[in-house]
């Protein structure tokens, strides 16, 4: 990525070699705490099948080898899995993975716990498929619009997309790991797993339809994933629609529009948002002064920092420090 570039003003805008979305992805799972990690990893015979009930965090599966019948409650037909594909629910819907559809379920927590404890609940058999299973969390208390926007359900068939080759080696490598007792297996399953997450995320954002708005398809979109960039580079700044527009090139009505259209949100919306997501981080996780959290996030006194806290939030900064 190159560097950025400054105006006559001093103004740092970014340059138009910077590659779309990536900084703005990354800024965002930083600020949702984004932690991943794998259940297990794990050979069944035939018959086999698991129920999973709506999860609090978001969930996946990979089959690494052999196949799977994917039921979901909102999809109208069931979904055929072949090695190499990889499924994930970053809300946690309620879903049935099995080998016949007709397959008979055992709840998933009663999986676990059983696989937890060394007893395979699907070994009475011949090996028909090895599954690697595993979830991920992040921070719910957030005004941000990428937990809005999170898909119910990501499929990507990594088995037989030569592009995606590179995603089908890093499952197999999270596989090893997760079958072998190393000295540093935990963090290295953990790391390996919070990288799968991402790269499913980009994948998804890589992927979007021209049509479908949500801030996925701005993280991809150049203009748009480079005014929120410097949003997030430069919090205190006092912007305008104006000035961010001029930044990406766009006038002042367009780029609202635009913004407006592709986020579902005004420009001063969601700059109140991200400012009111780091206040809240520093409220919570510093000693630092009321005064001295406000100047960081563009405010020139308490007063009005804490009446715009609260819009966004529904508590006061008072209240949010205590929770801390």
């Amino acid at each position: 990525m190159t560097k950025s570039i400054a105006n006559p003003n001093n103004e740092e805008y970014l340059s138009m070699t910077d590659s779309p979305g990536i900084d703005v992805l990354s800024d965002v799972l930083r600020a949702i705490r984004l932690y991943a990690s794998s259940y297990y990893c794990v050979d069944f015979s035939s018959p086999w099948g698991i129920s999973e009930p709506q999860a609090e965090c978001g969930t996946f599966h990979a089959v690494i080898r052999g196949s799977a019948w994917l039921t979901v409650p909102d999809l109208d037909s069931p979904i055929f899995l072949s090695a190499g594909d990889i499924i994930a629910f970053p809300t946690g819907t309620p879903h049935q993975i099995s080998e016949q559809l007709n397959s008979r379920l055992l709840p998933g927590l009663d999986v676990l716990e059983m696989i937890q404890q060394n007893v395979n609940p699907f070994d009475s058999g011949q090996s028909v498929v090895t599954l690697l299973c595993g979830y991920f969390q992040y921070k719910k208390k957030s005004w941000l619009p990428l937990l809005r926007d999170m898909p119910s359900i990501l499929h990507v068939k990594s088995g037989i997309d030569p592009k995606l080759d590179w995603l089908n080696s890093m499952v197999k490598i999270l596989a090893y790991e997760s079958r072998t007792l190393q000295p540093g297996s935990k963090v290295m399953v953990d790391r390996l797993t919070e990288v799968l997450v991402i790269q499913l995320l980009r994948w998804h954002m890589n992927n979007q339809e021209n049509n479908t708005p949500g801030y996925f398809r701005a993280l991809a979109d150049t203009r748009l994933s480079r005014a929120l960039s410097l949003i997030h580079k430069q919090p205190a700044k006092s912007w305008t629609v104006e000035n961010l527009g001029s930044t990406v090139s766009m006038s002042r009505t367009a780029f609202s529009n635009h913004f407006q259209a592709i986020i579902g949100m005004t420009p001063m919306v969601y700059l109140s948002q991200w400012r009111m997501h780091i206040a809240y981080e520093l409220l919570i996780d510093s000693n630092e002064s009321m005064l001295s959290i406000a100047e960081q996030v563009g405010y020139k006194s308490e007063a009005s920092f804490g009446k715009a806290f609260k819009k966004i939030t529904g508590i006061s900064p008072g209240q949010a420090r205590k929770q801390g």
